[in-house]
């Protein structure tokens, strides 16, 4: 019989789900992890020496899809807080294709955040708003040299990662930038956040490069994102492990 252990329920924004399935992996463990969030719900099959398979069904979108870009949305979402992650241990007793219904850890964080993690500093919005726009003013500046309009393509790029960051789709209405200016109607996370503008600034940058500025536009973002990162480098700290993959070459 399986060995139960269970834990209260923690916030997923105390358990980094990318490093929950790295030490399972490491351990080789074998099973599945079931993930409910808010209209939202994935499984994870752990199987050792092969790469994890994910299942996802987003009753918002009404997409049921499995596969690598699944995967990458389930870590983007597990970034909320408020989700539920259980860990189903497959018996080694019993096939390959079969797994225990109960679980063997369940996990939900706000039994531990006390004790097992350091509350998180309160984000000062009102910076971090002011520093973005001037990240997003940085990009603009670079796309404007080669006669691109940014704010197009950024609305573009929105729409285009409204499925997997709805916070930037601009038909929703959430999120405006307009002559160096930002304002929020909604805030997320500070990780979808990041995340979802990261996400925008990389692919108007990407379809600039392609039209024919190349290295030396992703050199001149470089630049710009340089200036914008060492004139509030506090209030962009969130921002600077992706500033490399925005413009496509080291920034600092």
């Amino acid at each position: 019989m399986e060995e139960i252990i269970k834990l209260e329920t923690l916030d997923t924004s105390f358990v980094n789900l990318a490093r929950l399935i790295r030490y399972l992996r490491e351990r080789e463990f074998s099973g599945r992890l079931h993930i409910t969030l808010d209209e939202y719900e994935a499984d994870v099959f752990l199987y050792p020496g092969t790469a994890p398979s994910v299942w996802e069904i987003d009753r918002v979108t009404g997409r049921d899809a499995q596969g690598e870009g699944a995967l990458e949305r389930l870590l983007v979402r597990s970034q909320e807080p408020g989700g539920l992650i259980t860990i189903h241990k497959r018996s080694s007793e019993i096939s390959p294709a079969a797994e225990s219904d109960e679980p063997v850890i369940q996990i939900n964080e706000h039994a531990v955040a006390a004790t097992s993690a350091e509350p998180k500093p309160e984000v000062d919005w009102d910076r971090l708003i002011s520093a973005t726009a001037d990240l997003l003013a940085a990009v603009e500046r670079a796309v404007q040299t080669t006669g691109e309009d940014f704010a197009e393509d950024f609305h573009t790029a929105g729409v285009e990662l409204g499925d997997d960051y709805p916070f930037i789709d601009p038909t929703l209405g959430n999120f405006e930038y307009k002559h160096s200016g930002l304002r929020l109607r909604k805030r997320p996370t500070v990780s979808v956040y990041v995340n979802s503008i990261s996400a925008g600034l990389r692919r108007v940058i990407s379809k600039a490069a392609e039209r024919g500025g190349g290295t030396r536009f992703r050199e001149r973002v470089a630049a710009e994102l340089a200036i914008a990162a060492r004139k509030q480098p506090d209030a962009l700290a969130e921002f600077t492990p992706h500033l490399d993959k925005i413009a496509g070459t080291r920034v600092l």
